[in-house]
């Protein structure tokens, strides 16, 4: 409050010596006054003031004077799990982190079809997004999924420094079994610490690929010595999530008699899972025929549909061993079910 006195002293001192002149004014004109001394006015109101304006002296018995509430604006600091603030951070560059180039997939894009046990080069390319370099006790190493028969380790050929790019090629070999292999790698320090690509430089990068039946070749006959099979059960299905189908009968019946079930793992992630020992085999956009179902290399591993196209073909052999096709019309997607046509033989 002592800022708040100083103040007021200074515009009430004036004002009384105003007050006064002003009366002055105010007198008749015949009266004659005496010459104002305003050495003795200003001395007389400072007095004045000083009286009005003196600090009182607090009392046992006085009702406590109000509290003046004073608002500041409140700043909020982040604070740690300890509860004691800390000033906001900003982020860093790590050491070792990779980014993908451009292109990722320099050579066998993801879903490259491959013939059975062909051998292909996988090439990708990264950036060295971190702030220390990677000399050669650096190595792309295999980290989960399937190896391809590609060595697991592979170190360095030489120095990749901060910012600059660099194509990975690694020897790879498709498995001899139709259907979808997925291998995922990743990056390895001097200090054997596995690092890779995304925001946290944590996330690995990968090869899939399919790999479709080989088409046979089918011997000639006559239709007397070999006459057409007869087709056991025909027609279309449409499959939601969760739901078992019976190519035998063309029917979604109990466990024990399907051949397959659609699994759904995410909003858009669908699974095709064989039952019951029942085998599938990709074999491509074209028809097969019965015989090459027949000779087809069959395998009972879940295929993920993410990696199909509508129109695709599969032979298959049944839970009861009776052989097939079928085609998927149209993908599963959100609520949509998968819509298919298939064939099943009876082989005497």
């Amino acid at each position: 409050m002592k800022f708040y006195f100083r103040f007021a002293s200074k515009l009430i001192v004036p004002g009384v010596i105003c007050a006064v002149l002003i009366s002055a004014c105010n007198l008749p004109a015949d009266l004659a006054i005496d010459p104002i001394d305003v050495t003795a006015v200003y001395q007389t109101a400072n007095a004045f003031v000083g009286q009005q304006f003196e600090t009182p002296q607090p009392k046992p018995s006085a009702a406590p004077s109000p509290t003046v509430r004073v608002i500041t604006p409140t700043i909020q600091l982040v604070t740690s799990d300890s509860g004691s603030s800390a000033s906001p951070t900003i982020p860093s560059r790590l050491c070792d982190q990779a980014g993908a180039g451009n292109p990722l997939d320099v050579t066998i894009p993801d879903d490259t079809r491959l013939l059975p046990a062909e051998e292909f080069t996988k090439t990708w390319r990264l950036v060295n997004l971190g702030t220390c370099d990677w000399t050669t006790e650096y190595a792309v190493v295999w980290f989960s999924g399937d190896d391809l028969g590609a060595v697991h380790e592979q170190p360095f050929l030489t120095s990749i420094t901060a910012g600059s790019s660099v194509d990975f090629a690694v020897d790879m070999t498709a498995p001899t079994a139709p259907g979808i292999y997925s291998g995922y790698w990743m990056l390895r320090n001097s200090s054997g610490e596995l690092f890779g690509i995304g925001p946290n430089g944590n996330s690995p990068f990968w090869v899939r690929i399919q790999v479709v039946a080989v088409e046979t070749a089918v011997p000639t006959v006559t239709a007397t010595l070999a006459p057409t099979s007869i087709v056991l059960a025909t027609g279309s299905a449409k499959l939601s999530p969760g739901q078992y189908f019976d190519l035998d009968s063309g029917q979604d019946t109990a466990e024990n008699q399907v051949d397959l079930k659609l699994e759904q793992s995410g909003s858009d992630t669908f699974q095709w899972k064989p039952e019951n020992n029942a085998r599938f085999a990709v074999f491509g956009l074209n028809q097969p025929t019965e015989l090459e179902c027949q000779y087809a290399t069959l395998n009972d591993q879940p295929l993920p549909l993410s990696t199909f196209e509508a129109g695709i073909f599969l032979c298959y052999r049944t839970s009861k061993g009776l052989p097939g096709r079928l085609q998927i019309e149209v993908m599963p997607a959100g609520s949509s079910p998968l819509q298919l046509k298939f064939t099943t033989w009876a082989v005497p």
